[in-house]
C-alpha cells in the first residue's frame, strides 16, 4: 500500500510538472514583445565567417566596406535570449537599425550565431553569461587577424539579454573592447527581469495595479524558480537554471570605457525606471561619466514604435527614429572621429 501511495506521489508529481510545463508557463525569459521570425536570407549578406571559441565553431557574417588600404571599426552585435538569431529574428532589426542606418562605407559589422543556433556549435541552455561574453571576445580576436580591422575600435553591441553579454564584455575584457551600446539590457538581476516580465502580464492581462501585479509577479517567480530547478526538462528551463543568479552590478562597476545604455519608454520586461534606480544602487557616488544613458520615447523592448500592453502584429510597426540617432550619433562620436 505504501509503495502504491508513493508511485501514485510520483505520477501526479510528474503529471503536475507536464501541464505546467506545456500550459501553465510554456515559456521563461522569452517572452513579451517578440520578433516577427523573418526569412533568413542575412545568411547571404556579407563575408561568411567561423572562429573557435573554446571547443566550439562560432559561425556567423561579417559585412565590412570593400575599400583596400584602410583599417574599418567594427560592431559585433549580440542576440537576445533563447533560440535567436541574427539572421532570421533580428534580420528586420539589424537592417533597419544598423545597415540602413549606419555608414557602411566607413564602419565593419560582424554578426554570428550563438552556441547550438544556426551553424554554431554548442547548446545556447547550458551557456552562461560569462560564456556568452567569451564567445564575443572570441570574435574579437578572430576580427584583430584580419588585416583591414582597426583593432582599438571594436565595439559591442547587444539587444535584451544581449545587453547583459555587452556588460560583461567590457568589464572583463577591457583590452579588448572600445565601448558598446546595451539596448533594453537590464541594469538588474535575472530574477528582478523575470519579476518585470511578470508584472507587466497582470498589468495589461488583468488591469492590475502596479503594488499587486509586483506581489503576485514574485509570487510567480518564486513558483518558476522552483519548479525549473527540480525539473529543468525545457530549454528555456535548462537555461534559468544556469543564469537564475545573475546579478550585473558588479560588473557595471569595472567599466571605463564609453558605454550607452538605451532603454525603451514602453519595455514590457525590462522598466527603464527600475534600470535608472538600480543604477543609481550600484553608484551611490554618481553615476560614471564614462556612461550615457537615453530613455527612447514611445517604443516597445524592440525599439518598436508601440505602447506597453500592445498585443498585436508587428509585422507593419515600425522602429524608432529616436532609437537609430542615438545608435548613429555613438557610432560618430567614438568609432568613427
Amino acid at each position: 500500500m505504501t509503495i502504491k501511495k508513493i508511485l501514485s506521489t510520483i505520477i501526479l508529481v510528474i503529471l503536475a510538472v507536464s501541464l505546467y510545463a506545456n500550459f501553465v508557463h510554456n515559456q521563461i525569459f522569452s517572452k513579451g514583445n517578440k520578433f516577427p521570425l523573418m526569412d533568413t536570407t542575412l545568411y547571404g549578406k556579407g563575408i561568411p565567417i567561423s572562429f573557435k571559441s573554446g571547443q566550439y565553431t562560432m559561425r556567423g557574417n561579417l559585412m565590412i566596406p570593400k575599400t583596400s588600404g584602410r583599417k574599418f571599426p567594427v560592431i559585433i552585435f549580440s542576440v537576445g535570449s533563447a533560440v535567436s538569431s541574427y539572421a532570421s529574428n533580428y534580420k528586420k532589426f539589424l537592417d533597419s537599425l544598423f545597415e540602413q542606418n549606419l555608414p557602411l562605407d566607413s564602419v565593419a559589422l560582424l554578426y554570428f550565431d550563438k552556441r547550438g543556433i544556426g551553424q554554431s556549435e554548442g547548446k545556447w541552455f547550458n551557456t552562461s553569461f560569462e560564456e556568452r561574453a567569451a564567445d564575443v571576445k572570441a570574435a574579437a580576436d578572430y576580427l584583430k587577424t584580419l588585416s583591414n580591422i582597426d583593432t582599438n575600435k571594436i565595439a559591442v553591441v547587444g539587444h535584451s539579454q544581449g545587453g547583459w553579454i555587452v556588460q560583461i564584455c567590457l568589464a572583463k575584457y577591457p583590452e579588448t573592447f572600445a565601448g558598446g551600446i546595451s539596448m533594453a539590457g537590464p541594469t538588474f538581476s535575472v530574477r528582478k527581469q523575470l519579476v518585470n516580465d511578470y508584472q507587466t502580464k497582470f498589468i495589461c492581462t488583468e488591469n492590475l495595479d502596479s503594488t499587486k501585479a509586483n506581489r503576485k509577479a514574485e509570487k510567480s517567480v518564486n513558483r518558476d524558480l522552483f519548479f525549473t530547478s527540480l525539473f529543468p526538462f525545457k530549454e528555456n528551463w535548462k537555461q534559468l537554471k544556469v543564469i537564475k543568479k545573475f546579478e550585473p552590478g558588479s560588473y557595471l562597476k569595472k567599466i571605463k570605457q564609453p558605454i550607452l545604455l538605451m532603454f525603451a519608454e514602453n519595455d514590457a520586461l525590462v522598466y527603464p525606471d527600475w534600470c535608472i534606480k538600480e543604477l543609481i544602487n550600484i553608484f551611490p557616488d554618481g553615476v560614471p561619466y564614462n556612461f550615457d544613458t537615453v530613455v527612447i520615447k514611445g517604443v516597445n523592448h524592440c525599439f518598436m514604435i508601440s505602447t506597453l500592453c500592445y498585443n498585436g502584429s508587428f509585422k507593419t510597426i515600425p522602429y524608432s527614429d529616436d532609437c537609430r540617432k542615438a545608435i548613429l550619433n555613438w557610432t560618430r562620436h567614438f568609432l568613427l572621429k
